[in-house]
């Protein structure tokens, strides 16, 4: 990437959303693969497996939670930063690191609510209880880290690829979802 890197994917816009997305529908199909290997906790293996949650559900869990985070994060780093423009490395290794103190902080908020709603006939909240109980500190440690590579892969997408190839990507990569959605 040259540098300055630009678009600035740390201020809300159709480029950096598009990107993000765009991103997304190629590092989710190969983070499915590669987390349950690096990752061993029994809640992950259950994650990651079709039998116990399908692949929409996950990619769609994953996707809404971590949009929601991105566009805080954004919010906070224009409110920090001030709005962006050509960025240097150092400047951008600033806003990644705003991303994760975000993350973690969604992370940790989301642990406090969800371990103490009732999971009665929650299937969702009862999973993540017993994920937070099984995983502990590395889920966010492993959502920082699967955050880290989407970002690098945003900024990729951001500056190198053509806005019509990413909503063919992204097309692509629900359309693939919808497919496996039917196992």
């Amino acid at each position: 990437m040259p540098f300055p890197l630009s678009p600035d994917i740390w201020k809300f816009s159709q480029t950096s959303l598009l990107a993000w997305s765009a991103a997304y529908a190629v590092w989710e199909p190969i983070s499915y693969f590669i987390i349950p290997k690096i990752f061993k906790a029994s809640t992950t293996q259950q994650y990651y497996n079709h039998k116990f949650f399908s692949f929409p559900t996950v990619a769609g869990g994953d996707f809404i939670y971590s949009t929601m985070l991105f566009l805080i994060a954004q919010r906070v780093i224009v409110s920090l930063f001030g709005p962006g423009g050509s960025l240097n490395v150092f400047d951008w290794i600033k806003r990644l690191f705003t991303f994760i103190a975000v993350q973690w902080a969604g992370d940790l908020s989301f642990w406090q609510i969800i371990s103490r709603v009732s999971a009665k006939g929650n299937k969702y909240i009862n999973f993540f209880q017993r994920y937070g109980k099984d995983v502990g500190v590395g889920a966010p440690i492993g959502d920082s880290l699967y955050g880290i590579v989407w970002f690098i892969l945003t900024q990729f997408v951001a500056s190198y690829v053509p806005p019509w190839l990413q909503v063919f990507l992204i097309s692509t990569f629900l359309f693939i979802t919808l497919i496996v959605g039917f196992y």
